[in-house]
């Protein structure tokens, strides 16, 4: 009987040690990965709560917003890869969920812009695709929140209550990276190119791609490599200038 009652417990043992390892996610496999990211809750210009994701630490000086695409299957994911290079060469990124009217997009980039400003970044960037780049150049040509530099991939010129022409974007000062594939199907090279001749001082980028926006990035190769460097390289530039002139 005693040696039956040693043997159950060490069944016991056993078992009860499984269980703990399962549970805990730190068994052979190693511990349980963390995310990359915090969640976050911020308000959009119209006011209204937004949820969105931060990426890098809180007090890295350099903010960057990353407005996605706006059809149906697009969102916040479609930068994630970028957001998580961008916070491991040390600044902070914010992406968020877009939401309904599509010609209001702009308002969540007021409001994650001013979730930056009011948590310490220094400078911030305000970067998208499609409607994403659109709505930002929207922001950056206004005077508040300030912004310091802004990436547009692929976007148009006239497109969802959003219109850009000579006169519109003369007062854009700050710096300015323009990327597109070169065959989009949707129009975004003659757009990036005439919005590049209306601001020569801006960056052009035009790539061997018949994809649109970020979908450059999910196609992966040498184009999104290209583009991936492209917008990391701009930001990594933006916070190392000694000055900057708000856009």
């Amino acid at each position: 009987m005693r040696g039956t009652i040693t043997l159950l417990l060490l069944l016991g043992l056993v078992l009860t040690g499984c269980s703990g390892d399962e549970r805990d996610g730190d068994g052979g496999g190693g511990p349980t990965p963390t995310s990359p990211y915090q969640e976050i809750e911020f308000t959009g210009g119209d006011g209204q709560p937004r949820e969105g994701r931060l990426y890098g630490q809180d007090d890295a000086p350099v903010g960057v917003v990353l407005s996605h695409m706006g059809s149906d299957g697009d969102s916040w994911d479609d930068w994630a890869a970028t957001a998580q290079a961008l916070a491991e060469r040390g600044h902070r990124v914010v992406t968020y969920q877009r939401l309904r009217p599509r010609y209001q997009v702009w308002q969540e980039i007021v409001g994650a812009v001013e979730y930056l400003r009011d948590n310490g970044a220094e400078r911030v960037v305000v970067a998208g695709a499609s409607l994403g780049a659109m709505a930002s150049l929207h922001v950056a040509l206004e005077p508040e929140p300030p912004t310091d530099a802004v990436v547009w991939i692929a976007g148009l010129l006239h497109s969802d209550g959003l219109d850009f022409d000579q006169a519109t974007v003369a007062g854009l000062a700050c710096p300015a990276l323009l990327v597109s594939g070169d065959q989009d199907s949707y129009g975004g090279a003659d757009a990036t190119e005439q919005l590049h001749a209306w601001l020569p001082s801006s960056e052009l980028l035009i790539l061997p791609s018949a994809r649109h926006g970020t979908d450059i990035l999910a196609d992966g190769g040498a184009p999104a490599e290209q583009l991936e460097a492209a917008v990391l390289d701009f930001v990594d530039t933006v916070a190392a200038a000694e000055t900057t002139t708000p856009c």
